[in-house]
């Protein structure tokens, strides 16, 4: 009996032994996008605490006031963004958010400002900054994801955390771009530097990711490009005028 015992534990750890490891869990779904967080940059000098109540309720205005939109290509520069299948994130979100301040600026009667019109460096607490002197009633960051694993893909928009305006103007955009995604990932929430000291209602997008084969392609198509442009501009007007 005792020889038996002891030949059916051998077996046991010879089989486990010689198991093939078990494949690592995919967990892009829950992966949040690698932007920079509020740590990563001090506040600037105009940045109003008391802005970001839980409710952060969008203050401006009588119905018939048109809004001030401040649009943020994200990166630039000498900091590129994700980078892969051939294309560069801070040149395609440069060419979604011009084409949406275009589009805008023919069909809204809206104040339109964007944070950088070329490939330049600018840092973050200038980007807030800048939306923050204007006075903007609306900010929207325009960003490509990436993730380890090249599987992960679709869409996703950020709000801040608690923000009742926020989650409003994230769902608004983010209902609009859904239409050009199979894989919808949801609105999320995330302390980014962009959604956290900026002193009005925010958004960040991530339209695909640069680390699909099939994102990317899209990515590189410039009628792709429009109907993300329109739809972010739809969203914006969604938020701001209610259809």
């Amino acid at each position: 009996m005792k020889w038996t015992k002891t030949l059916v534990a051998a077996l046991v750890c010879t089989t486990a032994l010689s198991a093939p490891a078990l494949a690592a869990k995919d967990d892009s779904a829950n992966v949040i996008a690698p932007e920079a967080h509020y740590t990563e940059e001090k506040a600037p000098a105009n940045y109003n605490p008391a802005a970001k109540s839980s409710t952060r309720v969008n203050s401006i205005v009588p119905d018939a006031a048109n809004p001030i939109i401040v649009l943020d290509p994200g990166h630039g520069g000498t900091d590129p963004g994700a980078v892969g299948n051939g294309i560069r994130e801070s040149d395609v979100v440069l060419d979604i958010a011009t084409r949406s301040k275009n589009y805008m600026a023919a069909n809204y009667p809206a104040t339109l400002y964007m944070t950088r019109t070329a490939d330049t460096t600018v840092s973050l607490e200038s980007r807030a900054s800048f939306a923050n002197s204007k006075g903007a009633n609306i900010f929207v960051s325009y960003h490509i994801n990436s993730y380890t694993s090249s599987t992960a893909n679709g869409l996703e928009v950020y709000q801040y955390p608690g923000s009742t305006s926020s989650n409003q103007l994230s769902t608004n955009i983010y209902n609009k771009l859904k239409p050009y995604y199979s894989t919808l990932r949801g609105v999320k929430s995330a302390e980014f530097y962009v959604l956290k000291y900026t002193n009005m209602p925010a958004s960040l997008g991530e339209t695909g990711f640069i680390s699909n084969a099939t994102d990317a392609t899209n990515l590189k198509s410039a009628t792709f490009k429009q109907n993300l442009a329109v739809g972010y501009a739809q969203g914006m007007h969604v938020y701001w005028w209610g259809f």
